[in-house]
């Protein structure tokens, strides 16, 4: 994966690292969730031995130690879950994304753009009261392999095609957008121009916010990102992730509430327990306060 230094790393709280056999999410209602696995660990254990039959070309699918994952020919995981809790996310950039539910005041309909096998579908699914979600993947054979092998409930409304088509056709509105529109180690084009984000901007319901997963392969690329965005949406919130030098951006409708009303909504959401979560709000950074 590439990697980029980005001018505010360092800066911020610091906190320890979880040990993986930590449980450190809690649904309401729910057992407690399965522990972060890193990508790392994930490619380690991407061996002979422990491969199945995928059924999504280009890919390999694997099964180890209770998780259950998709690895792509270049060693890119596209899809990861843990059998015995399959509503957890496991892997660490989903679980900071989550962040993106503490921006609102509510979340009653979802859309995942990039649904792969499903693990933000199972999620908010098992959330008390559950939302509405749909799903947007453009790989059949992806959506096939989510149903046979990742727990996806073969009702679950998830349309097949690509994400940006259906944004300019889609007639709903949503509290809440999940965009992981990765393609093994490739983000779509779309990421980087001011249309998309204007096009995400109309889908949201007043007081909605918009997660998105970006791995930038520079500093002057994430800012042509954030400033397309910007175009569009008061504020952005930026988290940098550590392993693989993800970058999330947060899209709030409105401007981003402030530190402290964002920990109050931890603390009384299914969050207030996740060291994932809380450390994504802790590093997140404001880009009216780095683009001035």
């Amino acid at each position: 994966r590439r990697t980029c230094s980005l001018p505010w790393q360092g800066s911020g709280c610091q906190t320890a690292p979880i040990p993986r056999s930590t449980p450190d999410f809690e649904a309401p209602g729910l057992p407690p969730g399965a522990s972060l696995i890193s990508f790392s660990e994930l490619l380690a254990l991407s061996l002979p031995e422990f491969e199945l039959v995928s059924g999504v070309p280009g890919c390999r699918l694997f099964e180890a130690q209770g998780y259950r994952w998709l690895c792509s020919s270049t060693g890119a995981i596209q899809s990861a879950f843990c059998i015995a809790d399959p509503s957890a996310l496991v892997l660490p950039n989903h679980r900071a994304m989550m962040l993106a539910a503490l921006l609102g005041e509510q979340v009653s309909a979802v859309l995942d753009l990039g649904s792969g096998g499903g693990g933000f579908i199972r999620h908010l699914k098992a959330w008390v009261p559950a939302p509405r979600v749909s799903g947007v993947e453009i790989s059949g054979d992806m959506l096939h392999a989510a149903r046979q092998h990742f727990a996806l409930p073969p009702e679950q409304l998830v349309h097949v095609g690509d994400a940006v088509d259906f944004l300019g056709r889609d007639g709903a509105y949503y509290d809440l957008v999940l965009c992981d529109l990765f393609s093994d180690r490739s983000a779509p084009e779309a990421l980087g121009q001011a249309l998309f984000f204007a096009t995400l901007a109309r889908r949201l319901k007043p007081g909605g916010a918009i997660a998105v997963n970006t791995l930038p392969d520079s500093p002057a690329a994430l800012f042509d990102t954030m400033a397309a965005a910007r175009q569009h949406f008061a504020g952005v919130g930026v988290v940098q992730m550590t392993e693989l030098g993800n970058v999330l951006l947060f899209l709030p409708e409105k401007l981003l509430a402030a530190d402290d009303t964002l920990q109050k909504r931890r603390a009384g959401s299914a969050y207030n327990d996740d060291a994932s979560v809380a450390r994504a709000l802790c590093g997140l950074r404001r880009v009216e306060n780095l683009m001035s």
